[in-house]
C-alpha cells in the first residue's frame, strides 16, 4: 500500500495481508475508514461453493473480477461475469459458487466492517490441524454466533444435486 498525496491509500493488485487458511486477502481493513467499509479479495475453484448463509448485522455487495459466479440472494439465482456486482443485504439469504471451468475472483465488500476478523479466525480454525473434524465444526459454529451468521446447511443439497458444487 502506498499513500497519494491527498491522504488517501493505493491498494496495488499484490497488496493485503493475505487470510491463513484461506484464499482471501485483506484490501481495505476496518482500521482504514473508520470501520465503515472492508474490502476483501478471494479466489474460488470451478465447482467452488460458499454456502448458503444469512447475515444479521452487515450488507454485503460482491464484485466479481474474473470467471462467471452464480448466486443466490434470496429466492433468485443470477449468473455474473467479470463486472458484475451482486447485492446481498443483511437478513437475506444467500450463497454463491464459481459455475465455470476457470478459478474466479470475487471482491467482497461488507459494510460496516464488523466482519473484520471473521476472515482470519474462521482461517485459524481451518488451518488448526490438532483439532477433530467434531471440534472444528463445534469451534465454526461458536465463530459464525459471535459474528451473527446463520448457515443454512440444510439447503446445501439442493445445490450439490442441481449444480454440481462442492461443498
Amino acid at each position: 500500500m502506498s499513500q497519494d498525496p491527498g491522504g488517501g491509500i493505493v491498494v496495488r493488485p499484490d497488496d493485503g495481508a493475505r487470510v491463513r487458511g484461506m484464499e482471501m486477502v485483506h484490501k481495505v481493513d476496518a482500521g482504514r475508514l473508520e470501520g465503515g467499509l472492508l474490502v476483501m479479495e478471494g479466489g474460488l475453484a470451478p465447482g467452488g461453493l460458499i454456502p448458503p448463509h444469512t447475515h444479521t448485522r452487515e450488507d454485503e455487495c460482491s464484485y466479481v473480477i474474473a470467471g462467471e459466479v452464480m448466486f443466490q440472494v434470496g429466492e433468485d439465482i443470477v449468473t455474473a461475469t467479470p463486472g458484475s456486482y451482486v447485492i446481498k443485504p443483511r437478513g437475506v439469504p444467500h450463497a454463491f459458487w464459481n459455475c465455470g471451468s476457470e478459478p474466479a475472483r470475487v471482491m467482497e465488500l461488507h459494510v460496516p466492517a464488523t466482519f473484520a476478523r471473521y476472515y482470519d479466525e474462521v482461517g485459524a480454525i481451518f488451518a488448526d490441524s490438532s483439532m477433530t473434524e467434531h471440534e472444528r465444526r463445534e469451534a465454526l459454529e461458536a465463530h459464525h454466533a459471535r459474528y451473527g451468521v446463520t448457515f443454512h446447511w440444510d439447503r446445501v443439497p439442493e445445490l450439490v444435486d442441481r449444480y454440481g458444487v462442492k461443498p
